[in-house]
């Protein structure tokens, strides 16, 4: 899979005690932990649907992009558009672990999981600085 994520925004979502959209997991799951996409998409030519979602707190927007009807790509930023502190690009990569491990590129704001069926990385989109995790 070789999807680009085009993001302009991110679901909001609460780092302490609350739960994380996954990737594989189902636009029905993942709108029980975030509740309606306040940003539903439409399906493009390859089947993605991109829905923004956004946590009760406020602090967080994500964009989840979904492929027969299952999570391929995960976008997430703060709502302040200030930048992602490590700690928090930790908890949203540890929510996408799957139970496996991500390695850092030492080089770059870079990960891949140690299955290699995911990678993530950070940059500014929109004039938000954004974590990008997207199944491979």
């Amino acid at each position: 899979m070789k999807h680009i994520l085009m993001l302009a925004a991110t679901i909001m979502l609460g780092l302490s005690g609350q739960a994380f959209a996954r990737l594989g997991q189902t636009e029905e799951q993942v709108s029980a932990l975030f509740g309606k996409s306040i940003d539903p998409g439409t399906p493009d030519k390859e089947g993605v649907t991109t829905n923004m979602y956004k946590n009760p707190s406020g602090e967080y927007i994500a964009l989840v992009q979904f492929q027969k009807g299952h999570s391929i790509a995960e976008a997430y930023s703060r709502a302040d558009r200030g930048k992602l502190s490590e700690k928090e690009m930790a908890a949203f990569l540890q929510g996408n672990s799957g139970g496996k491990e991500w390695i850092k590129d030492p080089h770059k704001l870079a990960w891949e999981r140690s299955d290699h069926r995911a990678k993530a990385w950070s940059e500014t989109l929109s004039s938000r600085p954004t974590l990008l995790i997207q199944a491979k």
